[in-house]
This record gives C-alpha cells, sequence and structure tokens, in this order.
C-alpha cells in the first residue's frame, strides 16, 4: 500500500481498485474499534471531547513512554528512530494535497502549519532535514527506499493513514480533527524522546526539541482550522471525531509497535 500511495502522489499512478477495497476495509474497521462515546454534532462538543482525550492522554502513565524515557538503550532508540524513518524522511509532504479541498479561509491556518513544517523555506529547519541529521548521528541510512523491507507493518499504517486523510478521504474533517489532536498532545508526548536523547547523549535531538516548541502553536492552527471548516460549513464534526480516534489508534499502534521491536530485537541480539 506504502509503495502504491507513493507511485500515485509522485508520478501519478492510479491505485488498483483490490488495494483501493483493502484501505477502505481498514480505515472502516479501525474507525468502529477506536471511536469513543458518541459523535458530537457540533463543534463546542467536538472541542470539549477533544480537549478531554488530550487531558486524560497527558495525565496517563504509559509503561512504554516511561520506557523511552527513562530506560531505553542507544541499540534500543536507533530501532524506535528507524521505525518512523519513512514519516520522518518524508515530513508533512502529503499535505499539499489537502490544501485544494479546503476552503480560502481554512487553507490559512493549513498553510501556516505547513510553513513550519519546512522550516519556512530554509533546507536546513526543515523538519525532514532535521530527521536526517538524526539518522546520520545514529548511523541510519538515510534512503527511503531502505525501510522499505526494514520497518514493521503499524509503521507504515502510521504513514498510509496520512495519504488516506489527505487524498482519499471522503471529507477534510476527518484530517482536521487528526491534526488537531496531533498538534495538541506532540508537545508532551515527545518529551520521552528528549529525555531519551539527554540520557543517550544524542545531540541531533532538533526533530523532537522542534517538534515540542513549534507544535504548541500548531495546536493554535489546528483548531483555527475547526472554526474555519466549521464557519464556511464546510466540518462535518462526527467525522472530525472519528478522525480524532482514528489518528491516535493507528499512532499509539506504530510506536507500542516500534517500542516492542526494539527491546525484543535488542534482547535477542547476541552479546558482544
Amino acid at each position: 500500500m506504502y509503495l502504491s500511495n507513493r507511485a500515485q502522489t509522485k508520478q501519478l499512478v492510479p491505485i488498483s481498485e483490490p488495494l483501493l477495497q483493502f484501505e477502505r476495509d481498514w480505515t472502516s474497521s479501525i474507525i468502529r474499534e477506536a471511536v469513543i462515546g458518541e459523535l458530537p454534532t457540533d463543534l463546542d462538543g467536538l472541542k470539549q471531547r477533544l480537549a478531554a482525550l488530550i487531558k486524560q492522554d497527558e495525565e496517563d502513565e504509559v509503561e512504554s513512554i516511561n520506557y523511552v524515557a527513562d530506560t531505553m538503550s542507544l541499540d534500543e532508540f536507533r530501532i524506535l528512530v528507524q521505525e518512523f524513518a519513512p514519516d520522518g524522511l518524508t515530513e508533512a509532504q502529503v499535505f499539499y494535497y489537502l490544501i485544494p479541498r479546503l476552503s480560502l479561509e481554512a487553507q490559512m491556518p493549513m498553510l501556516r502549519m505547513m510553513v513550519d513544517e519546512f522550516g519556512s523555506g530554509n533546507l536546513q529547519r526543515s523538519h525532514t532535514t532535521l530527521y536526517i541529521k538524526l539518522l546520520n548521528e545514529l548511523g541510519l541510512p538515510t534512503d527511503l527506499a531502505y525501510y522499505i523491507d526494514n520497518v514493521s507493518p503499524a509503521a507504515f499504517d502510521f504513514v498510509n493513514m496520512f495519504f488516506w486523510l489527505t487524498v482519499r478521504a471522503d471529507d477534510p474533517s476527518y484530517f482536521a480533527g487528526v491534526i488537531t489532536y496531533f498538534e495538541s498532545i506532540i508537545p508532551s508526548f515527545f518529551q520521552c524522546y528528549t529525555k531519551a536523547c539527554e540520557r543517550l547523549a544524542v545531540r541531533e535531538h532538533h526533530y523532537y526539541s522542534e517538534h515540542i516548541h513549534i507544535d504548541v502553536f500548531h495546536a493554535i492552527e489546528g483548531h483555527r482550522l475547526l472554526r474555519a471548516m466549521d464557519k464556511t460549513g464546510q466540518l462535518d464534526c462526527a467525522k472530525a471525531w472519528q478522525g480524532v480516534c482514528f489518528g491516535r489508534e493507528i499512532t499509539n499502534r506504530a510506536f507500542e509497535s516500534a517500542v516492542n521491536k526494539a527491546r525484543q530485537q535488542v534482547a535477542c541480539s547476541p552479546a558482544l
């Protein structure tokens, strides 16, 4: 699915109907499993549910998050970073496809977020460059092709999610919900990465520390996106909430899978 998504967006190669059906089945099943509570019917209800969920996730004690922050070894950290390389090496590129689907007013907060993702036009500050510097320090390849055969299915689910949200989901409200949740939770969640970098003396921590800083502002833009879509009659609050729950579930699965893979592979490696 990932290779087909890349071919469609880079070379305009149509995706086959069997793969599209697979994607429809995958997204609908995850949404059914992941949705929490009743679907909101208006923006106020959506914002209340979103705030409560973010507060819950910030306060929850999660063993895998604590492990990354306090215990994970450098070899394990390399594997964790590797698992999210397909995303880091193509950071936010697929977001461009969402822009024409939004009203002009809703495009503005989305564009402000994207300006930061791409370093305000400065290649050295773009988030992909920051990830490349992290990969280089850890001695990991920076060629995207390497990761096709070396990361887990859950890691590809994470990047495939964004292709669906921006290109093929029937409503941009799904994406608006996801991005507002992500930008709100990352300043808290990414602290496990910066703590690990400090503990392990990883110098190129800026991919994570930059997100902790800038996503505070991106969360504000996410709410502006929701308001602009609501104002122009484009926001489906039920689908936005489904998007929140869908993105949260896929991300949690990818993170748990990556941490488990790191721990298991290092534990099974022969001692030197």
